[in-house]
């Protein structure tokens, strides 16, 4: 797995930060992949100027707040550039209780990583709406909901490298975090949608950009750990029989064992989502 800031390969790169990456793409024209916290604006405005990288799209995966936060520091300094993103992202966008939900996770993930900001949080408006099959100059749009009902994933057929934003989940110290925050069944069939494109490389949210030769393999293990996990909130449900008490093992096992870095209000929300996704889905 490429698993460093700088140039990965034909124009593609990797800025501010591996685990919240922001990714370009040199072309015929520029694009930016999503927007990483409002608190690596500065770095991520550094990263541009060192190789005059001026973008004529932002593309966004989904309108989670460890996504879109710089967007509209980017917009405000590249005015032409054209906010890209799927319509319920749009429409997410527009929600003042949305909006007060990213800051309030912003200020947290300030804390978490000890880091200070120099921008505040913004709404902004969605330029150009996309969904399904939409081509649009060197990329293409496929629809990757489950994740968040608003996902979409951004292909480039030229360079042969998809960017998924969470649909095919995180992994983080070689365990593999499903992500079917909205539905698991539409994440189940959205990983399946993505395995078609098995012979590209796979730029993820976190972690950096698995090669063409690795992308098969960790799309079918992240199929398999979906399917496990499932079936884990299956089996604590059907013995706990209360959501929470099976958020409070998972949260013990998982966030605590692991230790994994991202603030707690967020994994939380995260994870109860996912339960709520599994119990409503196999009425259980």
């Amino acid at each position: 797995m490429f698993n460093s800031t700088g140039h990965y390969r034909d124009g593609i790169f990797i800025f501010v930060d591996v685990e919240m990456p922001v990714y370009g793409i040199k072309g015929e024209k520029n694009y930016l992949v999503d927007a990483a916290f409002t608190f690596l604006a500065p770095r991520l405005l550094e990263d541009l100027e060192k190789i005059n990288f001026i973008p004529d799209y932002l593309l966004l995966t989904h309108s989670h707040y460890d996504h879109i936060g710089a967007a509209p520091v980017l917009k405000k300094k590249f005015p032409s550039m054209k906010i890209v993103a799927s319509e319920k992202t749009a429409e997410v966008l527009k929600k003042p209780k949305a909006i007060e939900l990213i800051k309030s996770l912003e200020r947290e993930a300030e804390e978490v990583f000890g880091a200070s900001h120099t921008y505040d949080f913004e709404p902004f408006e969605v330029d150009i709406v996309v969904k399904e099959g939409h081509k649009i100059d060197e990329f293409e749009v496929l629809e990757t909901p489950g994740h968040t009902k608003c996902s979409v994933s951004f292909i480039f057929p030229d360079k042969k490298i998809i960017f998924v934003g969470d649909a095919a989940g995180v992994e983080e110290k070689g365990y593999i975090r499903p992500q079917f925050l909205s539905s698991y069944s539409a994440y189940y069939s959205s990983l399946k949608k993505i395995l078609k494109y098995s012979s590209y490389s796979l730029a993820m949210g976190h972690g950096g950009i698995f090669e063409e030769n690795e992308t098969e393999g960790f799309l079918l293990r992240a199929l398999r750990r979906t399917e496990e996990f499932k079936e884990e909130i299956k089996e604590l449900y059907l013995k706990e029989k209360n959501e929470n008490e099976v958020a409070e093992i998972i949260f013990k096992k998982e966030y605590e064992g692991l230790g994994l870095k991202q603030p707690r209000e967020a994994y939380l929300i995260n994870l109860n989502a996912m339960i709520k996704a599994v119990v409503r889905e196999l009425n259980l």
